[in-house]
């Protein structure tokens, strides 16, 4: 097999997954942040799949690790060699890539993710900063400044804390997490961080309006709680009311609602056609995983 055979199927999954997560603009939030999260999934297994590929095919060409790893002789004779210009590029950005998403899943974790400790899921923390962010996983919980209290009124805290339950309902925290760990390993795809996390506060806003039954005042609750925080930034990972797009997220909360089958089957077909590009793609390196398990399960 030729080198250009080992990333073809990648570049190919890339350049049809980009263009295939824009239309998430037009599909009600669950489904687009849903469509956005799986295509990010499914590039960055590509991206890391034909990385690794071009690595591990130039070490198996090294003699000293053909000795020791006679799994590799079998890889070896399968492809052409990998040449060093290569080789050693592509195993260092396989390192790379590996702790760039290690760091930031532990990132997302310690920003989005909740100690094991049982507590009440609203705690109001006494700071005069305005700030209100879901924190998920076992014991999610909502925490609210008192500052932030103070900026809203009492219709506008009660979309508060709708929108950050539709958070911690759908465990948002796990989309984020899968952005930012897509971003650090594969830099290319950092647009997909901004959009999901868009999505997912989309998401939240048509929640928070379809429970107080009352669109433009959750628009107002984004605005008034995003002035009361334009002084004081968040971290960018944080999910929060008013966050993150605001002026796109009052917009669309002006527009009627839409309706959460509309475009459904575009971004069903979408996303995993991707997948399915990069399934094809990994199915031309079956043999290398085939000689793997029969070295090491004696198959």
């Amino acid at each position: 097999m030729t080198i250009s055979g080992l990333v073809l199927p990648a570049v190919a999954a890339l350049a049809i997954g980009v263009p295939a997560a824009g239309p998430h603009r037009r599909l009600h939030p669950s489904v687009g942040a849903r469509a956005l999260a799986l295509a990010a999934a499914a590039l960055t297994l590509a991206a890391t799949a034909a990385v690794a590929t071009l690595a591990v095919g130039f070490l198996s060409g090294i003699p000293w690790v053909r000795e020791h790893l006679t799994w590799c002789n079998s890889l070896y004779r399968t492809h052409d060699q990998i040449p060093a210009w290569i080789g050693v590029p592509a195993t260092l950005a396989l390192c790379a890539m590996m702790v760039a998403a290690s760091r930031a899943y532990r990132q997302a974790r310690l920003d989005l993710w909740a100690a094991a400790e049982p507590g009440p899921q609203i705690r109001i923390v006494g700071d005069n900063r305005p700030d209100a962010y879901a924190i998920g996983g076992r014991c999610g919980h909502i925490v609210v400044s008192t500052g932030m209290l103070a900026a809203l009124d009492g219709a506008e805290r009660r979309v508060l804390l709708a929108h950050e339950r539709s958070h911690l309902r759908h465990r948002h925290h796990r989309y984020i997490a899968l952005a930012l760990v897509s971003k650090a390993s594969v830099p290319v795809l950092g647009f997909l961080t901004r959009r999901l996390h868009l999505a997912v506060e989309r998401w939240a806003d048509e929640d928070a309006a379809a429970e107080v039954g009352d669109r433009r005042l959750v628009a107002r609750a984004i605005v008034r709680a995003a002035l009361a925080k334009s002084d004081y930034p968040t971290g960018p990972a944080l999910l929060g009311l008013g966050n993150l797009g605001v002026r796109a997220r009052v917009d669309a909360l002006l527009l009627p609602a839409p309706v959460l089958g509309n475009g459904s089957s575009s971004a069903l077909l979408s996303a995993p056609f991707v997948g399915a590009v990069v399934v094809a793609g990994s199915s031309l390196q079956v043999h290398h995983l085939w000689s793997f398990a029969s070295h090491v399960c004696g198959l």
